[in-house]
């Protein structure tokens, strides 16, 4: 299910996959993230690969507000690498894109951080 649309969506091109409009991520939609990780993982002690598929499909799931025409996580084909090539493209694109929203938060924050506290 996609998100609903809000003025604060962002538009990331993927070259040979098409344009995707993702949600500014909030605290709720990183606690959707983690629940729809844990419904996929099932309680399983992830491998590295699963990890990092329910990673990907969990965020990218959550965060779509609008996707290709031909974009449908749950019918790609399993048994075909580009599936995972893909999801993965998309991924690193949405993670790209949301680093640029957060540098000047995570300097000023690591700034903030290194004002000297008397905890006399």
């Amino acid at each position: 299910m996609l998100k609903k649309p809000k003025p604060t969506d962002f538009l990331v091109d993927v070259a040979d996959i098409g344009s995707f409009v993702f949600a500014r991520r909030t605290m709720a939609d990183e606690i959707k993230i983690q629940v729809e990780y844990a419904d996929m993982i099932a309680g399983v002690p992830p491998t590295q690969w699963l990890s990092d598929l329910c990673g990907w499909i969990s965020v990218l799931r959550v965060l779509t507000v609008s996707a290709p025409k031909d974009w449908n996580i749950d019918e790609m084909d399993p048994l075909e690498k580009e599936t995972y090539e893909n999801l993965m493209l998309v991924f690193l694109a949405l993670r790209s894109q949301e680093e640029t929203f957060r540098k000047g938060k995570r300097e000023g924050s690591e700034k903030a951080s290194k004002v000297p506290v008397n905890n006399d």
